[in-house]
């Protein structure tokens, strides 16, 4: 199976109607699913990584995942703040095994992006410049969640990046859109690096299936109908790493405590500004703290890019406005009353 796009939505649609027409049956160790084997997807607009569809209209979530990369951390608390139930992918319930960032982001010989930028520094038509993901040792014993992602491929080639991933199984409707999200955020960070544009974004996976309990919701997304494209921003050109720690530390404090958190428009250009200010949102929803909050929040994007995901996530009633806290003119948030 061969499908080109020009964003995730039409990917994604494409993608549904292949499995669902040509899928065969399989009943893996999660549940009957029907699967594709050899399938190849070609993003050719990676900034439009996000689906507008109600179906999988998967910001949040995405952003988490993003940032647990980001930060080389295996921690189950981290990504259970974006994504719930991933404990039972956990071996001691306090970690997760097959965790990506410690493997692309770690320390040392892990810290296998950096290793990549310098390379493709010194020799631009490298073909050498790979990230690895899955390992031999993940054989050896069993383990809750081992890595469906095998490699990571960058080739720069017409001063474009380009992006090869390569998985040994894919989940066509939860880790599909997830995927692509972090991958061609990885793609445009090591892309700003290297003082490059973005080049198309290639997906193959040995096995690309829906489970059986999928296949209703991906034929209910395909119902939605063809959606308009509307990318990301994109990326501020230069050095991304320095705005990236910053963007972590932000993505800390917001997860401990959406109280008094820094406007981050005052230290932050307004493309991380924003990804900052989405993460104060979903913390303070988290908290039910909200109301009339977010809304103001929302107000402070830069881009009009995500509002359409902040009314779907928080459709609030009347008596939840009414819950307080108030945001005051300097700071980011703070308790008080009606």
């Amino acid at each position: 199976m061969d499908v080109t796009a020009d964003s995730l939505d039409a990917l994604l649609y494409k993608t549904y109607s292949q499995i669902r027409k040509r899928g065969v049956a399989i009943v893996p160790t999660k549940g009957q699913a029907r699967e594709i084997r050899g399938a190849s997807l070609r993003l050719t607009a990676p900034r439009a990584r996000l689906s507008r569809t109600e179906a999988r209209a998967t910001l949040f979530s995405c952003l988490g995942e993003l940032l647990w990369y980001l930060s080389a951390s295996n921690e189950l608390k981290f990504i259970e703040h974006y994504i719930g139930g991933y404990g039972k992918f956990s071996d001691d319930r306090k970690t997760i095994f097959g965790a990506y960032g410690p493997r692309i982001f770690g320390e040392g010989d892990r810290a296998q992006i950096r290793h990549v930028i310098e390379l493709l520094r010194s020799r631009p038509d490298s073909r050498q410049a790979v990230v690895q993901i899955f390992d031999r040792g993940d054989l050896l014993e069993p383990h809750k969640d081992v890595p469906c992602t095998c490699t990571l491929q960058f080739m720069l080639r017409e001063n474009r990046l380009q992006l090869l991933t390569t998985m040994r199984s894919n989940d066509a409707w939860l880790g599909l859109p997830h995927d692509i999200f972090c991958f061609t955020m990885i793609q445009e960070l090591v892309a700003r690096s290297l003082g490059v544009e973005l080049g198309d974004y290639m997906h193959f996976a040995g096995s690309l299936h829906l489970y059986a309990s999928d296949i209703e919701k991906a034929a209910r997304f395909q119902n939605e109908g063809m959606q308009r494209r509307v990318p990301m921003p994109p990326m501020p050109r230069g050095d991304p790493w320095p705005a990236v720690r910053v963007l972590l530390a932000f993505e800390r404090k917001a997860r401990r405590s959406a109280i008094n958190l820094i406007d981050p428009r005052e230290s932050m250009d307004p493309y991380w500004a924003d990804l900052a200010t989405l993460l104060a949102i979903h913390a303070i929803g988290k908290a039910k703290m909200a109301g009339d909050v977010i809304q103001r929040l929302k107000r402070r994007l830069y881009s009009d890019v995500y509002a359409t995901y902040i009314n779907r996530r928080f459709g609030w009633s009347n008596s939840e406005r009414k819950q307080l806290t108030l945001i005051d003119s300097q700071g980011f948030i703070q308790k008080g009353e009606k």
